[in-house]
């Protein structure tokens, strides 16, 4: 299967899952035996060999699993430069949140491994040894939030780049979730103006919709159900699971045995329309008077 825009949006889960955990496998790997390495040429001789790997590997773990979380408060806090300290606290806070959570989650997995063991695992056996290992721990997480961080922004900004990337344009003074005239479409490096009327038919991908335009396809972060219902014209109707159209682009439709039906729009494209979403398009088609 070639690898395609519309390939990654529906596939960017598993791969951006299968990159992370490659990387972190390769890397606690290699941590893992710099340690039993070390060990060896300064004579330690109380370590067992496994060892390292579960500390190695329950960090990246834990690391792992906490990633998605870091993505998700970026995602819902951006960083703001209009007021840099106000995010710095925001993000100073997240980061140590980060590194109580990645310690808890490290301690428990590497709790669970040593029970399949005769060792005990001692992660600090008194107050000031706790305080010391904590700070040790915190020092190494916010670092590594902070890396998370830029590499996580670095890589959406390359994504945006290349998916192209389209959003409203609001020319009025209050927040609205209604589409604007105009969509202002951020693709390769530049901005474009597209007028939402203009929209032929969409199809979900993932975190994204697609917007078609006769041969050009501007993809946008959303929904295809918010996508539709944000629209206050009522001309864009859901058709099926991933595909909505634009009832003025509509040519004709041929109903089909099977109960679906087939939708040509004026640029000749074909669409199949759902059993499941017939009702709901013979009343936006009614309230429109569109006559077939």
């Amino acid at each position: 299967m070639l690898f395609t825009k519309l390939h990654y949006q529906n596939n960017k889960i598993s791969y951006e899952a299968f990159i992370l955990s490659v990387y972190f496998f390769i890397n606690a790997g290699i941590n893992s035996t710099s340690v039993l390495m070390e060990s060896k040429r300064d004579g330690i001789a109380n370590l067992a060999n496994w060892e390292p790997f579960v500390w190695e590997y329950s960090s990246a773990l834990s690391s792992l699993l906490l990633l998605p979380l870091v993505a998700i408060f970026m995602t819902k806090y951006p960083w703001q430069w209009k007021q840099p300290k106000w995010s710095s606290l925001q993000y100073l806070t997240a980061a140590v949140v980060f590194s109580m959570a990645h310690v808890v989650v490290m301690l428990v997995l590497r709790e669970i491994s040593y029970q399949f063991s005769s060792l005990e695992y001692d992660f600090a056996k008194s107050i000031s040894e706790f305080s010391y290992e904590l700070i040790y721990e915190l020092r190494k997480d916010v670092w590594s939030f902070c890396s998370f961080v830029i590499l996580i922004s670095f890589y959406r900004q390359i994504i945006q780049q290349w998916l192209g990337d389209a959003s409203c344009i609001d020319i009025t003074t209050n927040a609205s979730s209604k589409l604007t005239k105009h969509l202002l479409v951020k693709k390769l490096g530049k901005e474009f103006l597209i007028k939402t009327e203009q929209i032929e038919w969409m199809q979900s991908a993932g975190n994204y919709v697609n917007l078609h335009i006769g041969d050009q396809v501007y993809p946008t972060r959303s929904t295809l159900v918010e996508f539709v219902a944000s629209d206050p014209t009522n001309s864009l109707c859901q058709i099926h699971r991933s595909l909505a159209i634009n009832l003025n682009f509509v040519h004709c439709i041929e109903p089909l045995a099977s109960g679906d039906a087939e939708i040509t729009m004026q640029s000749g494209q074909t669409l199949r329309l759902s059993r499941r979403y017939k009702n709901s398009f013979k009343q936006l088609k009614q309230s429109n008077n569109f006559v077939e």
